[in-house]
């Protein structure tokens, strides 16, 4: 098995339809900006749920960011698509409740099941505000980006409902896109097209455009590892002062422009959580021994994983040397095939949920669609609903691979 470095960039993402606002859809991806693409249609791939026309274009109300892991971020799409079900929302708390469907067979015999409840984006804002809160999920360094004024509104109206905060941690914030059409509207969406501008002029000027989803932030640092990590040096870590194995230690470069501190992951990890007079295992920031200044820790475990697992990745960046950041994500974007990014989609939240609750849980008016969905949670998570498609898999399976799905709520 091929083990791949941690994630540029992977979120999960709330979109809207501009045509029906009771439409909403959850979903999760490494590109927020060419998933928003494919789900109106501009960009081969897309999802059922989202691909008709009447319902198009979708705007990207938010985004979840700042996962450690694809998986980490695939288990969060289920538990906020499925916030009747899950287990990070205590009994107490639950706002949404599944509902009590009855099916009768051929045979006569009927059978209840629980169905899912038709939600509202207020519905979705609770339950995302529910899981932030969560004992699990509230110990990784999430951060909330909105795009579109008025949900971010329909936010900002819940926190000044409810008791609890969220953790001090979990950045919130109000990010539109810095186009020139922008400062003429009274309303933005992500649905609005953005002509006129490239790549590299779009990211970092807020919005889904602006989301860099590369490891082009990271490439200052390579650059600087390449004068640093001689092997005839003799390097020693900042923290202990003990010396440093380049070949079989595990390290870290601090990511200040100009330092040239270098740790070992565990006693930078040490230093930090002493620093936090955190109990935790992992620290939300590293603070470099040289230069006192803190990076996030996520960051500074990419830079490992790249380092011993993405030769391929490094050696992309190395290649825009001199180019701003924007300009070598941009050129990075452009240089991905279709077919790496697809693949990068190929993974599903059912594929790594960690809660079996067993039963079909989708409504029975989609069942059909469902049986031709991928990432559908009828068809991967329930037995039954795997035995009822029957054929119909082989059938399709060809087509079904170039379809991507993910988890949806669409009404």
């Amino acid at each position: 098995m091929d083990i791949k470095p941690i994630p540029a960039f992977y979120c999960c993402y709330l979109l809207r339809s501009t045509v029906r606002h009771a439409s909403v859809y959850i979903g999760s991806s490494p590109d927020p900006a060419r998933r928003l693409a494919q789900h109106n249609g501009r960009v081969q791939g897309g999802a059922v749920r989202t691909s008709r026309a009447s319902l198009r274009p979708w705007e990207m109300a938010c985004i979840v960011a700042g996962f450690p892991s694809n998986i980490a971020a695939l288990q969060f799409e289920w538990a906020w698509h499925n916030s009747h079900l899950t287990r990070h929302i205590t009994p107490t708390e639950r706002i949404s409740f599944a509902t009590t469907r009855t099916k009768t067979s051929k045979s006569g015999k009927t059978s209840r099941r629980p169905g899912r409840p038709r939600t509202s984006m207020m519905d979705k804002l609770s339950n995302l505000h529910l899981l932030l809160r969560a004992p699990y999920f509230s110990k990784w360094p999430l951060e909330v980006r909105f795009f579109s004024q008025d949900v971010y509104r329909s936010w900002q109206t819940w926190c000044e409902r409810v008791d609890t905060h969220l953790p001090a941690a979990i950045e919130v914030q109000f990010d539109p896109a810095q186009t020139p059409s922008h400062d003429d509207q009274e309303e933005f969406t992500s649905a609005q097209p953005v002509l006129r501008m490239t790549k590299a002029e779009l990211i970092g000027k807020g919005g889904v455009h602006g989301v860099d989803p590369t490891y082009a932030r990271l490439r200052n640092v390579f650059e600087k590892s390449q004068f640093l990590l001689d092997e005839d040096d003799d390097h020693r870590c900042s923290a202990c002062r003990d010396s440093i194995d380049l070949r079989r230690d595990l390290f870290v470069l601090c990511h200040t422009n100009g330092c040239q501190g270098i740790s070992h992951i565990n006693c930078l990890a040490d230093r930090s959580l002493k620093e936090e007079r955190s109990d935790s295992m992992v620290p939300g920031k590293g603070s470099c021994p040289a230069c006192n200044q803190k990076h996030a820790w996520t960051e500074l475990m990419q830079q490992v994983t790249l380092r011993t697992r993405g030769m391929k990745e490094v050696q992309k960046l190395l290649k825009k040397k001199g180019k701003s950041t924007a300009v070598a994500a941009a050129e990075i974007l452009e240089s991905e095939s279709e077919e790496e990014a697809e693949e990068k989609e190929a993974l599903t939240a059912q594929d790594v949920v960690d809660e079996d609750f067993g039963g079909d849980h989708e409504d029975e008016e989609d069942e059909d669609d469902d049986n031709a969905s991928v990432a559908s949670t009828a068809s991967v998570f329930s037995p039954n609903s795997k035995a009822r498609a029957g054929t119909k898999q082989t059938d399709h399976q060809v087509r079904l691979e170039i379809v991507i799905e993910d988890s949806e709520d669409e009404r």
